[in-house]
């Protein structure tokens, strides 16, 4: 490896590979990504979710603009992009429900913001409509979005990476950033795998470090403001050919967002004025809620909707960034999904996987930024949802960023 490099991305999931992808395509760069894991396979964040793309109807352009701008904009090109490489996604509609008066204030607040967004196709239905998209879901209405969907995260990664890498991008994979100096209008960066460490220089970093994006944004400049407060979801899953009851055509299925209570993510069932007041003094977060996804099935070599239904995220705080284990059982799920999926029981759950947020604390949209004291760092800090949908917008919003 050259002692030198132009641009140096710090992580290798999915917004990194994106970034990597996206500059990589102008063969003047000279670009490192590294990765402290030792494969490229979008772990955490981008393979330990449900998959789901977004439409764009849960982020109000006042609170969070670059949400509602990349996940709109993301949204497409994911779309357009996974035709062109044959990348498994299926445009299959979302239903987010009301399953009472209370929260059909919420679904309210949830349509305002998406048609503020200009998310196409939306339409309010009433149950009637629910039952014909979905028989066994359950609703006094509902806001049908057609242009949600779901893909196959670690496949999406896997293309940007080797795509990325034939147009001369190099992943320096199980390498960890320990160290970056600043020195004149560049920086030192020094990595370790396993007890070997390499030095180098680089002119830009752009700090795709996911959960731990705080610290790569200290380790340059440490009056960086932002901290990682990290939030664990868990998932649970059945198989909708189990009975009629349970059966499902396919759809993702939400309840209306709720707020939850920190640390153990208690629902606070209140009027949405009130969750609103609450929200706004920091006493409450936002959940889009337990909700139920379609999955991916490989038949041979095919990817096909298969009969696994996942539940999730159910919330809760982690002991530390790499706190995948499960604590919420069977139970919980049946708890949450139950007022709109009567049909199922505890006997049809069991427990699939954990994941951790990047989420920042006290803050709510992405940060996507030149740190003001060392403008040559390029910060992508609290990229959790949507960052998947966005990741394609997000990487070529860099590479504006660069161009300024």
């Amino acid at each position: 490896m050259s002692l030198e490099v132009q641009i140096t991305i710090i992580g290798g999931g999915v917004i990194g590979c994106a970034v990597a992808y996206e500059l990589s395509r102008d063969s003047g760069k000279d670009i490192v990504v590294v990765e402290k894991n030792r494969q490229i396979k979008g772990e955490n964040q981008s393979s330990r979710n449900s998959g789901v793309i977004h439409a764009g109807i849960y982020y109000p352009k006042k609170v969070e603009p670059l949400k509602a701008k990349l996940c709109m904009e993301g949204n497409e090109m994911l779309y357009r992009f996974c035709a062109e490489h044959n990348i498994p996604n299926k445009k299959t509609g979302k239903l987010l429900v009301a399953t009472d008066l209370l929260e059909e204030e919420y679904l309210e607040d949830v349509y305002k913001t998406a048609v503020e967004n200009q998310v196409p196709g939306i339409e309010m239905i009433d149950g009637n409509k629910v039952t014909q998209y979905e028989p066994n879901v359950k609703a006094v209405s509902a806001l049908y979005v057609p242009s949600s969907g779901i893909i196959e995260s670690t496949s999406l990664v896997d293309k940007l990476y080797r795509l990325a890498e034939s147009y001369g991008a190099m992943f320096l994979v199980g390498n960890e950033v320990f160290k970056i100096e600043p020195e004149g209008k560049g920086f030192k960066v020094k990595i370790r795998s396993g007890t070997e460490v390499e030095i180098f220089k680089t002119r830009i970093i752009i700090n795709a470090a996911g959960l731990y994006s705080d610290d790569i944004a200290r380790m340059v400049n440490p009056e960086s403001p932002y901290r990682m407060d990290p939030v664990k979801g868990e998932s649970a899953k059945f198989y909708k050919t189990k009975r009629e009851d349970i059966f499902m055509n396919g759809l993702n299925v939400y309840p209306v967002p709720f707020g939850y209570l920190p640390p153990d993510g208690e629902r606070l069932r209140v009027p949405f004025g009130e969750f609103q007041k609450q929200f706004n003094q920091g006493k409450v977060n936002r959940s889009a809620g337990v909700h139920l996804s379609p999955t991916f099935e490989k038949r041979g070599k095919e990817y096909i909707i298969g009969d696994t239904v996942t539940m999730g995220p159910a919330y809760s705080k982690p002991k530390d960034r790499e706190d995948y284990s499960q604590v919420r059982e069977e139970d919980y799920y049946l708890d949450m999904v139950r007022s709109f999926f009567p049909g199922l029981k505890l006997e049809d759950i069991s427990l699939h996987q954990a994941g951790i947020r990047a989420r920042l604390k006290n803050y709510y949209d992405f940060v996507i930024e030149r740190d003001p004291e060392y403008p040559n760092l390029i910060n992508l800090v609290g990229i959790d949802s949507p960052g998947l949908t966005a990741s394609l917008a997000i990487a070529r919003y860099v590479s504006e960023l660069l161009r300024r």
